[in-house]
């Protein structure tokens, strides 16, 4: 089933509620979350998302149970904080951030960390949160996971953009 949201600036508002639901969630534990933390964490947020895009209930149980439906959330979840930081920080950098965990030295995450605005930081460390969650739930690989979002992103940006040029010249 297709979301509801239909503008960009929309979908941002959910990929914000989203990232703030899940930071609740962690202040809620009153201590520093494990990585084990951080995934259930982020599938409850995603279910959340989930559940107020969808018509049909989505609960953690659906994204552990249906690979489709829950790769179908996490893009969705994906592509509306791409949308949510737009403007703060580029997807680019918050993948590379995400990524560097999985492929890089504690030095340079250190580094790759270092770039992002502590509101950047915020996006990265959902976005790593959700990537494990997916790839706790269903194997699937995070790489491919952020870059589908990414794409997904990019595509409502420029639809909206051709959109919105295409209605002033028709008004012209």
């Amino acid at each position: 089933m297709e979301a509801t949201v239909t503008t960009n600036d929309e979908r941002a508002r959910e990929g914000q509620a989203a990232l703030e639901y899940y930071e609740r969630g962690r202040a809620a534990l009153n201590r520093t979350p494990d990585k084990q933390d951080e995934t259930e964490l982020a599938l409850t947020a995603a279910a959340h998302f989930g559940d107020q895009q969808r018509d049909i209930p989505i609960t953690v149980e659906v994204l552990r149970a249906d690979r489709e439906e829950a790769v179908t959330v996490f893009l969705d979840l994906i592509s509306d904080l791409f949308h949510a930081a737009d403007g703060a920080v580029p997807p680019r950098l918050l993948i590379d951030a995400v990524l560097a965990e999985e492929t890089m030295t504690p030095a340079d995450v250190t580094y790759t960390w270092s770039r992002l605005t502590p509101e950047a930081r915020r996006y990265a460390a959902f976005l790593a949160a959700v990537g494990r969650a997916a790839a706790a739930c269903h194997d699937v690989y995070v790489q491919d996971l952020l870059e589908e979002g990414r794409a997904v992103f990019e595509d409502e940006a420029e639809e909206e953009r051709y959109k919105r040029l295409n209605s002033r010249r028709a008004g012209s």
